[in-house]
């Protein structure tokens, strides 16, 4: 995303600037750095006319750099959005959090981590789920076929774009479509289909519902994030900001049927404030214990070319270690902590 390069950059610079997008006195350089991100906003829109709008969240607290700015109709900065695979990196923490609960280890196996039907549906495929643990599917080394990536998956939901679908459903399809693809710990291979298996671990852990179990495990209330909730599993907060368009070319999102992307590999709603606020907290210690954050951003020998950790992808940025996700709708998340920079974009 073109946007979140540019904010980046500048974050990066040392302009020390606040008060978001507002209009500073002509030749204060905060005014050249709203200028400058609200430019790449326009600039965005036009070049994507199909886009609902875009949404940019730059926060650099160590050189008081704060943007909060939106462009296209109806779209405010504000506006919350489905952030699909962003979902991950809350996944992955609520997990390591089980784990420091002792409520599950990262070498279980799948064979006993996962509940009922799954390891017999996955072994019935020629899947080795002994041998697969918690942490290949956090780490998406373990070898499964995406549900998610199929072309047939995504046909039948353009198809029928309010069909329901249940984790069950979108397992069955990855073994109804696909086959092993690895052996566990051989190869990379990003796969939704690991990441519902882990929503399926959550919820069994917790006896509660995915979206209940991430706001508990991982304190979302208590960090301020009263725009993140798990669509149709959770009530909307009441101080929700409203919904922002999004558009998958040119047809709403809003009429595709949230459990598309529901079970964990995707399924929360939320806002680049409440993105930047996880990620900030995540990588301040506030999430996991530090032993788990070194766990959550240790890239295993099979994705070091791909960057790829539990629920974050590596992003090297002037040759220090930056960490992120994207989601499919147009949602990009990257922290440095070095720099003490955290960007949330959306379109």
């Amino acid at each position: 995303m073109r946007i979140l390069t540019i904010g980046l950059a500048l974050a990066t610079l040392g302009v020390g600037c606040g008060g978001g997008n507002s209009t500073p006195d002509a030749g204060d350089p905060c005014a050249t750095l709203a200028t400058t991100f609200n430019a790449a906003l326009d600039r965005a829109l036009v070049d994507h006319p199909n886009n609902g709008g875009w949404i940019l969240a730059v926060d650099a607290r160590a050189l008081g750099v704060s943007f909060r700015g939106a462009s296209g109709a109806g779209v405010a900065a504000d506006g919350t959005l489905r952030i699909a695979s962003v979902t991950k990196t809350f996944v992955a923490a609520a997990i390591l959090r089980l784990s420091e609960r002792g409520d599950v280890a990262l070498a279980d196996p799948v064979a006993a981590a996962v509940p009922a039907p799954y390891p017999d549906l996955l072994a019935g495929d020629g899947y080795d789920v002994a041998a697969m643990t918690v942490a290949h599917l956090l780490t998406h080394d373990a070898g499964l076929y995406d549900y998610a990536q199929d072309a047939a998956y995504q046909a039948a939901v353009q198809a029928d774009p309010s069909r329901t679908w249940t984790r069950e459903d979108q397992v069955r399809w990855a073994i109804d479509h696909g086959d092993p693809l690895a052996a566990p710990g051989e190869t990379f291979a990003y796969s939704d289909t690991g990441y519902v298996l882990l929503g399926a671990i959550l919820e069994t852990r917790t006896s509660a519902s995915i979206g209940a179990a991430l706001r508990d495990l991982l304190g979302l209330d208590g960090l301020g994030l009263l725009a993140t909730w798990q669509e149709g599993v959770e009530p909307v907060p009441a101080d929700a900001p409203p919904r922002a368009p999004q558009r998958y070319g040119g047809f709403p999102v809003e009429q595709i049927d949230a459990s598309i992307d529901l079970w964990g590999g995707g399924g929360l709603v939320s806002n680049a404030d409440d993105l930047v606020g996880f990620y900030r907290a995540l990588f301040a210690g506030n999430v996991v214990a530090a032993a788990s954050l070194s766990t959550m951003t240790t890239v295993p020998a099979p994705n070091v070319d791909a960057g790829a950790a539990m629920g974050l992808f590596r992003v090297e940025v002037d040759g220090v270690a930056c960490w992120g996700n994207n989601g499919f709708w147009g949602i990009t998340v990257l922290a440095c902590p070095d720099f003490e920079v955290v960007i949330a974009g959306m379109d």
